[in-house]
């Protein structure tokens, strides 16, 4: 699965993903932000699921009609081991929902 990590995604997440085999863009690792339309938009071009925290993606894709490749939308937990396996997780028990391009949400209870 190739995926689009927003600046928000912990860094010891992406090192996790890449570790298990993903093909990962980190936008952290870039001097600058474009802001969340241009990377949304960046990830669809690539036909890459964007991972973000920030609850704004919702409005861009679902209000302002947005283009994806699939989102998978996360709470902060505030710890970088707990969001690192809720990420690994949910990518795990819903790559086909993400590969197929849905918006899905995950949290420490679980992906909806």
């Amino acid at each position: 699965m190739r995926l689009f990590a927003d600046t928000n995604i912990v860094a010891p997440a992406v090192r996790a993903l890449r570790t298990a085999g993903y093909d990962v863009v980190y936008s952290a690792e870039r001097p600058t932000d474009p802001g969340d339309a241009a990377l949304l938009a960046e990830a669809s071009s690539e036909a890459r699921v964007f991972l973000t925290k920030d609850h704004d993606i919702g409005a861009l894709v679902h209000r302002d009609g947005h283009s994806h490749t699939g989102v998978l939308l996360l709470d902060d937990l505030g710890n970088p081991q707990a969001e690192t396996d809720m990420i690994l997780r949910a990518i795990t028990n819903h790559v086909q929902d993400l590969e197929g391009g849905k918006f899905l949400r995950t949290n420490n209870k679980g992906v909806w």
